[in-house]
């Protein structure tokens, strides 16, 4: 049986959610925040960017939807991976062929999942 990592301490890590739709942010960064995380939200890329310009020592994980209109996530994944190789990355989408771009593909969770899977992956990936 494998072992779940422990959820961080309140404020341990911090995730920039870039997400169009704003119930669904509202959602995610609600269940993020409940679990201890801080969670800077950006409503499309472009905000994203500027988001993580101003907190950038500070995010540990962008989580990103990857069909956004403006600036697609795997754009926002190349740009904020140029600026940032080691940050770790979650793209999540609804639509099938959204794997299609390989700068989509970083740790990749399908919509709808629960408040539970997003928990563990982004536990997953924070702490590998």
């Amino acid at each position: 049986m494998s072992e779940q990592p422990a959820p961080p301490p309140p404020g341990a890590r911090t995730i920039l959610l870039v997400e169009d739709e704003p119930v669904v942010r509202q959602l995610f960064a609600a269940a993020l925040e409940r679990e201890g995380y801080r969670v800077h939200q950006a409503e499309n890329g472009e905000r994203a960017l500027e988001v993580f310009d101003a907190h950038r020592e500070s995010i540990d994980l962008l989580l990103t939807d990857v069909r956004m209109p403006q600036m697609s996530g795997a754009e926002l994944v190349r740009q904020l991976s140029a600026r940032a190789p080691s940050l770790k990355v979650i793209c999540i989408s609804g639509y099938p062929g959204a794997t299609n771009d390989p700068d989509a593909t970083h740790n990749y969770l399908a919509k709808p999942f629960s408040r539970a899977e997003l928990l563990a992956k982004v536990r997953d990936v924070l702490a590998g």
